[in-house]
């Protein structure tokens, strides 16, 4: 029964007038109603307006009628596509429904446009019990067009009906509850009236889009959609009368197929019929059925009158232009594609898996699922696909300076508006799965830059392009300031480093071998911040690994802190530094990409180097040839050691240089060798990954103190660890000296791959005085052996020499005219000296007599002690010279404060004043000379006059105990030497006290002595001296000879430590001796006051010294051995035991002159 809203006289099936609502025994839309109106429209309008709210099933079912529109008899092939392919009302019904099915059939891969809503009509009694009146009236109605639409014959099947699934678009211009089709139990799949061109863009099945104005029967479809509707009419019961409408119009898109299609649609059909019993069904067999979540835990299976939908088995067909042309070998065993975010006409035409891409794909620029399990936009097929944000970071980090583009890939970077910043560059890991950093460098096969970054008024430009197989995708992003980073929407931030702030790597060159490879990474900035920072190496062995590291600073909050990479025996390409920021912005965090473009120099060439480590000072020079004059260590800040990544702040250049090393060191430069031998620690090891376990780390936490006296680095957490070479023979002196050599170690293999040198065929010289214990040359020996062995060469060994030799060789090399010399050579802690006539040496001896015997602290194993005389004598006219230089001043108070300290540390720093740059700038190194000052001070040239004094009568009555002749040339090196030039700088007056002291000696008239001395840099004699060496003396015992010091002609011989106390006696009667040679002897002929300024109350002062008991000072010096443990008590004695008393004497007179002349 229906029910009529009409004015009609005689109504079809009635013989009365219908002025009102009235029953009709047909169905509300029996076709006999419509088949007697002619249609001659030709409006592409959508039918609306009619009262039913299952109209629109209605229609759709009447335009399948309508398409068809009879019989297909004696219809040729081209006239039933003619009625297939229309563009009336008709076949955009039709067209649009078929898009309702394919997208159900096509739903898993476009589930992120369209969801699944299930519209039950049991649902309508939960409206009908509402206690809202309207939501009651409205089920009301839905329940009475229900009820009378499924009587009679049922047309619509709504009695058949379980479930409406309704597809509720979701994508990019959706509208609230935008609907756009359900299934239909008339006609399988029905649309909606509404106008959906503007979202058809984003419905794609291949080259056929949804709802478009391309109306497509479905003989123009996806054929496997086609053989799906076809399988699902073969298995559905009843269908050709449950869907008469459709089946006809499946006739007729049977009738206009290729044979081909016919043959799989007749096997198709074959196998619907021909099952076996209890088998799976064809269509389940053949597809998955669709299933629906209803929660999160349950899921509905979708249906048509209770018969199951299928979806299609999403495999990848045909080709893609958007593979990645990669150049390396990938994990995934398919090749992901590489997809545009930005339309451009150059990806219009490339092949996207059987259709051109166009610009109707929507790329998101950021897809958070696993690559492999990602959905292919617009396809929404299950395949890896990369995209902007998958290359591209979305911050970026603005160094505080420009970039060195020297040392370091700046991404291309081009300014428009004139500045010269430099940034890390924005990349992901990802890039690196696919390419190198040589790829990233150079040009894509297409020739354009990989990469490029543009400086733009409001921010920077990042351009990277990934290659594909016929062109380049070019994903672009802009960086600005103030934005908070979003990588779905493409926004970039900058993220600003701190402005004390670098990144330095050591050493700037690229290795060939993994086992070749040194590296340290420092990141340096304020300490909270350096907290956060990190680093993340690669290479194409390893991939990513992030290495050890090590910390300077670990509890002083208001300083700068360092993080040290350490890599040993492996190579990186690039890091990747993450980094926590205090400047403006709203990113605060923020990871960069670091390259190198550190270049690898492959070289034969044979280079040698010495190292002369002493008491004091250190020394290096090197050379490629024996036969040329070796020269100093050195390099320029055009071929630093030590690269940053960008031009450093004061703050943080002070400490790269101080805790790593300078830019430049060379005679040019505020730093050069010599320098002072004191190693850099942290006072706190942290330990390897601050675990607190583990030695300190050579250029890591520990270096060389190149600012040692210059500046004063990281006082509060830096310990200055002097007095390695003398030092205490236990496991924390060892492993500092290992640090102290290790660092000199990396420096050098350094300088030889920067000059093209082979380091298994590098030669290393050192040198030890002979006055060393043999357990503590071994102790040297083992630790510049093991260095060597790791930083040059597995099988070989550095070759050591006595500092004795040494000199003796260069003045050999440089002076053909000097016979018949010896070499003294006067360094901090020992005196080294050498005899030798044309028939080569004579005699090598060394006692612990050096410059530090009138500095130091004097017989002390504890040097932080007492301050010497001659330091709190002057050090108060030091500091108020320097007043105006804040930090030196404070230096020098600090390291003088209640007059204890170091004393022979402190001299260094006076002495190192007039070198120090800022000093020079504002012209006062001859104010600020302690060499200058104690020349032309008398008042303790008495002290420099018993020190050369002493040398000389030593040697004297140990070449005449060896009965050798008097010398003819006396040569002086060692930074110690220096001294001497306090005693008088005129060379003459030094001539005639040496002749004169070997005239009495010998007592005989020696004609005069030659002296040689450098006062430019006396230290070089034993670094040249030691490469000019061809043939090195390996056994120096039968020229080696100990003047005991009991008297002028008894030699060492086997007496032992255990027997210097009954040599107390004649100890102290040789020295005795000697005080009224120099005293009394002396002036006789030689007017102390003339020659040298020295007063007659200071010789008096000084012979009162040396009337003390004097026995104290010989047991302070053989203790002292003991407590440092060179030597045992049952060990043969060394060294002279003359000396000991001569240093006590030296201290206690500095002393008593202080204090009288204040």
């Amino acid at each position: 029964m229906g029910y009529l809203f009409r004015i009609n006289k005689k109504a079809t099936g009635t013989n009365n007038t219908i002025v009102d609502w009235s029953n009709t025994p047909h169905s509300t839309y029996d076709h006999g109603f419509v088949t007697k109106i002619e249609d001659t429209t030709t409006t592409q309008r959508e039918i609306t307006s009619i009262p039913s709210p299952f109209a629109r099933i209605e229609l759709v079912k009447e335009a399948f009628r309508k398409i068809i529109d009879g019989t297909l008899n004696n219809l040729t092939v081209d006239e039933v596509k003619k009625r297939l392919h229309g563009k009336s009302i008709y076949h955009k019904m039709v067209s649009d429904s078929l898009d309702v099915g394919q997208i159900f059939f096509n739903y898993p891969t476009m589930k992120d446009r369209v969801e699944i809503k299930v519209w039950n009509q049991n649902l309508i009694n939960e409206l009908l019990n509402s206690k809202n009146p309207s939501i009651r009236t409205y089920g009301s109605s839905l329940n009475m067009f229900l009820i009378q639409d499924a009587q009679g014959t049922d047309p619509y099947n709504f009695g058949k009906m379980q479930n409406i699934y309704i597809l509720k678009y979701i994508g990019p211009e959706h509208k609230p509850m935008h609907i756009i089709g359900a299934t239909s139990p008339a006609t399988l799949f029905f649309s909606t009236a509404n106008d959906e061109t503007n979202i058809s863009k984003y419905l794609c099945f291949g080259t056929d889009y949804a709802f478009d104005q391309a109306y497509s029967s479905l003989d123009q479809r996806d054929p496997e959609f086609l053989k799906y509707i076809f399988t699902l009419r073969y298995s559905i019961t009843n269908f050709d009368t449950d869907f008469p409408e459709v089946s006809d119009y499946l006739d007729a898109v049977y009738y206009v197929l290729d044979n081909t299609l016919k043959t799989e649609i007749d096997n198709i059909q074959n196998n619907c019929y021909n099952l076996v019993n209890d088998t799976q069904s064809f269509i389940d067999s053949s597809y998955e059925r669709l299933n629906v979540d209803i929660t999160t835990n349950i899921s509905q299976q979708v249906e048509i009158n209770r018969f199951p939908i299928h979806y299609k088995n999403v495999h990848i067909n045909g080709n893609t232009d958007f593979e990645i042309k990669a150049t390396k070998a990938t994990a995934l065993s398919t090749t992901p594609l590489v997809l545009p975010v930005n339309t451009n006409n150059v990806y219009d035409n490339l092949e996207y898996y059987g259709c051109k891409f166009g610009r109707s794909f929507a790329i998101p620029y950021y897809d958070k699922t696993p690559l492999e399990l990602r959905l292919l936009p617009g396809i929404n097929i299950q395949y890896p696909y990369l995209t902007v944000s998958d290359f591209l970071d979305d911050k970026i980090i603005l160094l505080p300076s420009e970039l060195n583009k020297k040392d370091y890939f700046d991404g291309n970077f081009k300014s428009n508006i004139g500045s010269n910043e430099g940034y890390l560059l924005p990349l992901t890991r990802t890039f690196f799965k696919y390419f190198t950093t040589e790829d990233l460098m150079g040009k894509t096969p297409s020739g354009k830059n990989f990469i490029d970054i543009k400086q733009l008024a409001s921010g920077v430009e990042v351009v990277l392009r990934i290659p594909i197989s016929k062109c380049d995708i070019e994903y672009k992003r802009i960086y600005t300031f103030d934005v908070k980073a979003d990588k779905e929407n493409n926004i970039g931030a900058i993220v600003i480093a701190p402005e004390d702030f670098t990144i330095g790597v050591f050493p700037p060159v690229k290795f060939e071998k993994d086992n070749d490879a040194h590296y340290r990474i420092a990141i340096l900035s304020d300490f909270n911040l350096n907290k956060e920072c990190s680093c993340i190496c690669h290479n194409e062995r390893d991939s990513f690994f992030t290495p050890d590291y090590v910390v300077r600073n670990v509890d002083i909050e208001n300083d700068i802190r360092s993080k040290v990479y350490i890599l040993e025996k492996q190579t990186f390409d690039c890091a990747f530094v993450s980094l926590l920021s205090d400047q403006q912005g709203i990113e605060k965090k923020a990871t960069g990409l670091l390259i190198p473009k550190f270049k690898q120099r492959l070289g034969s060439a044979n280079l040698m180097f010495a190292i002369d480590l002493g008491t004091s000072n250190t020394h290096i020079e090197y050379t490629n040839d024996t036969n040329s004059m070796p020269q100093p260590f050195a390099f320029t800040k055009d071929t630093p050691q030590f690269s940053m990544v960008c031009k450093p702040s004061d703050t943080i250049k002070l400490h790269a240089s101080g805790e790593f090393l300078p830019d430049a060191i060379g005679y040019d430069s505020q730093c050069h060798f010599p320098t002072r031998t004191v190693l850099c620690i942290d006072k706190n090891n942290a330990g390897i990954n601050e675990t607190e376990k583990g030695a300190y780390v050579a250029l890591g936490n520990a270096s060389p103190a190149f600012m040692y006296n210059i500046a004063n680095v990281g006082s509060k957490y830096n310990e200055y660890i002097p007095n390695l070479k003398w030092s205490q023979l236990n496991t924390e002196n060892e492993e500092r000296i290992r640090c102290y050599i290790e660092s000199l170690f990396l420096m050098i293999r350094t300088k030889v791959i920067q000059e093209g040198g082979s380091l298994a065929q590098t030669q290393i010289k050192w040198f030890y005085p002979i006055s060393m214990s043999n357990n503590k040359r071994g102790l040297f020996e083992r630790v510049w052996t093991t260095a060597y062995k790791k930083y040059f060469n597995p099988t070989g060994s550095p070759i050591a020499i006595t500092e004795s030799i040494a000199p003796y060789s260069f003045f050999q090399k440089t002076r053909a005219d000097v016979t018949n010399i010896v070499t003294i050579d006067i360094g901090g802690g020992t005196t080294d000296i050498v005899v030798a006539d044309t028939n080569g040496v004579k005699l090598i001896t060394s006692m612990r007599f050096a410059a530090d015997a009138i500095f130091g602290n004097s017989l002390v194993s504890v040097q932080n002690g007492p301050l010497n005389g001659i330091i709190k004598q002057f050090k108060d006219t030091f500091i108020t010279n320097l007043n105006g230089f804040n930090d030196l001043q404070k230096m020098l108070i600090e390291k003088t404060a209640n007059n204890i300290g170091n004393s022979s540390e402190v001299a260094s720093f006076l002495f190192s004043l007039e070198e120090n740059e800022i000093i020079k700038k504002n012209h006062l190194q001859d104010t600020l000379s302690f060499n200058e000052i104690l020349m032309k001070d008398n008042s303790q040239k008495i002290v420099f006059y018993i020190f050369f004094s002493a040398i000389m009568y030593h040697i004297a009555n140990l070449m005449k105990a060896k009965q050798l002749s008097a010398p003819t040339n006396i040569a002086f090196s060692g930074n110690g030497s220096k001294v001497i030039s306090v005693l008088s700088t005129v060379k003459e007056s030094l001539e005639l006290l040496t002749t004169k002291i070997f005239s009495l000696i010998y007592n005989d008239d020696i004609k005069n002595i030659n002296l040689i001395i450098n006062n430019k840099n006396p230290k070089e004699a034993t670094c040249k001296g030691g490469l000019f060496l061809t043939n090195v003396p390996t056994n120096i015992t039968n020229v080696k000879s100990v003047l005991l010091g009991v008297n002028k002609t008894d030699l060492v011989e086997d007496q032992k430590y255990n027997d210097v106390s009954a040599f107390y006696d004649d100890i102290v009667k040789e020295v005795k001796t000697f005080m009224n040679f120099i005293a009394l002897k002396i002036p006789k002929s030689i007017s102390l006051s003339g020659e040298f300024g020295i007063e007659q109350k200071y010789i008096r002062l000084a012979v009162e010294c040396f009337n003390k008991d004097l026995v104290p000072y010989i047991e302070n010096g053989v203790n002292l051995k003991f407590q440092s443990k060179d030597v045992s008590r049952e060990d043969i004695i060394e060294e002279s035991l003359f000396f000991y008393p001569i240093i006590g004497v030296i201290n206690d007179l500095s002393e008593q002159i202080y204090k009288a002349n204040n």
